[in-house]
């Protein structure tokens, strides 16, 4: 963030005889509390605490003025597809086999290719306030990976790096092979990103890599119950799926569907992993029943919802209900946001949840509070990240880094939060975690 942006918070803590700075804001806001006004104190490794001008009195130090500002903590985007950013636009014409084609088609293959959409979908992220991210590594994609983890430390971004595995017929014994092998190929955790492992859907994995994925003890993420032809894959082996693995080679006569839908058949082989449950656009009651009754227990399942990607490929599709997030968090489960890939984004110059939480607020007037929720403690949740790591800090807790947004002065507390949403200002760093880039100066 350039000096004409915002105030060199890091320069100023740097240059104040008591080490702390406090900003005054209009507003700040976690998943638990909502401010107005609110003041934040920085020292030099980050906000110390915020909180109203009573509660936190006098501030030894400079005072910044940013009482047209709301505060927020680092979003996080529980899944993306950093190695996609490159692709470009591509139509969807409403065959997501076709699709799904073009975009193996353009995808980035060499390294230096992967690397550079890599870090070229990082350094959007951040720019759109994500603090933590739950990457899809496409295509059994180890240097996306490490592209990731070379990125990362630079911009403050942290998270999972799920490597992307393909399995089924005639390649689900090569699948299980990379998945057993996966915990000696990359280490654990680098540079802030973990490891993770994604079976990429039921029509695109065997049973058999799924049980392997989720027997290895790495963070698991899945597509799952994302169209119509996925649920008719499954129930009795037909339709577009079918045919894409029968032109692939892939095909086996065993695969004439397992009888049930896809929840149905993968939601038991992942129970108890933790593992993220991304799309989940169709769901029967059934289903929505079987993720329910995982609601509090430790290492549940967690839905990941995109609403931008579901608007992209035309859900509800042939007269479904619209999407089921809200029954999903009424029920306890907490369901994350994520951003999908750059390819259905349009033209957005950031790839930010932040955008997301403005579609469902637009949309679905879905509570403010809970979309803060969705975007921070809920991905959290799915990414294995403490909890307190993105909420507003106080004593003994709290996020490394702050954001924020343009807002109008003077608003109550839920009204300057619905500003927020309703409105379209870009979110900047009011302090990131990272002081290497200058994406990470205030």
């Amino acid at each position: 963030m350039t000096a004409s942006e915002g105030p060199d918070l890091r320069s100023l803590v740097s240059g104040s005889p008591t080490g702390r700075v406090a900003v005054r804001l209009a507003a700040a806001a976690d998943a638990r509390r909502v401010l107005a006004p609110a003041v934040a104190v920085f020292d030099h490794a980050g906000p110390v605490v915020v909180d109203t001008p009573e509660k936190v009195g006098h501030a030894a130090g400079p005072v910044v003025d940013l009482s047209d500002h709301m505060a927020l903590p680092p979003l996080v985007n529980a899944h993306a597809h950093l190695d996609l950013t490159a692709v470009g636009a591509i139509v969807f014409n409403g065959n997501f086999a076709e699709w799904a084609g073009q975009v193996r088609a353009r995808r980035a293959t060499t390294p230096g290719a992967i690397a550079a959409s890599v870090r070229e979908g990082a350094a959007r992220s951040v720019a759109g306030g994500t603090g933590f991210i739950g990457d899809i590594a496409g295509n059994f994609g180890l240097e996306a990976v490490e592209a990731l983890r070379a990125s990362a430390p630079s911009l403050g971004l942290e998270g999972v790096s799920y490597v992307e595995v393909f399995g089924i017929g005639t390649a689900s014994e090569r699948g299980v092979s990379f998945v057993q092998g996966l915990a000696g190929a990359a280490a654990a955790n680098a540079h802030g990103i973990r490891l993770g492992v994604s079976p990429h859907a039921p029509y695109s994995c065997s049973d058999a890599v799924y049980a392997a994925a989720a027997a290895l003890g790495l963070p698991v993420a899945t597509h799952l119950s994302e169209t119509t032809d996925e649920v008719r894959f499954v129930q009795d082996g037909s339709g577009r799926f079918a045919d894409l693995l029968k032109s692939v080679g892939a095909w086996t006569p065993e695969l004439r569907g397992w009888g049930m839908r896809p929840v149905e058949r993968v939601h038991p082989l992942l129970r108890g992993t933790g593992a993220a449950l991304v799309h989940l656009n169709d769901l029967s009651d059934a289903d929505l029943a079987r993720l329910v009754s995982d609601a509090g227990q430790d290492r549940a399942c967690v839905p990941v919802y995109c609403p931008r990607a579901s608007a992209y490929f035309h859900h509800p599709e042939h007269g479904q209900p619209p999407h089921r997030y809200r029954e999903l968090l009424a029920a306890g489960l907490p369901v994350a946001l994520g951003t999908d890939s750059a390819i259905v984004l349009g033209d957005a110059p950031t790839i930010s949840v932040l955008d997301e939480m403005r579609l469902l607020w637009q949309r679905d007037r879905t509570d403010p509070m809970q979309l803060l929720a969705m975007a921070t403690v809920h991905g959290a949740r799915a990414l294995g990240v403490p909890v307190e790591r993105v909420l507003l800090p106080g004593p003994g807790r709290g996020a490394s880094g702050l954001i924020r947004v343009q807002v109008s002065r003077a608003a109550s507390a839920r009204d300057t939060l619905q500003e927020v949403l309703r409105g379209a200002s870009a979110c900047r760093w009011l302090w990131a975690g990272s002081p290497k880039s200058p994406e990470a100066r205030s």
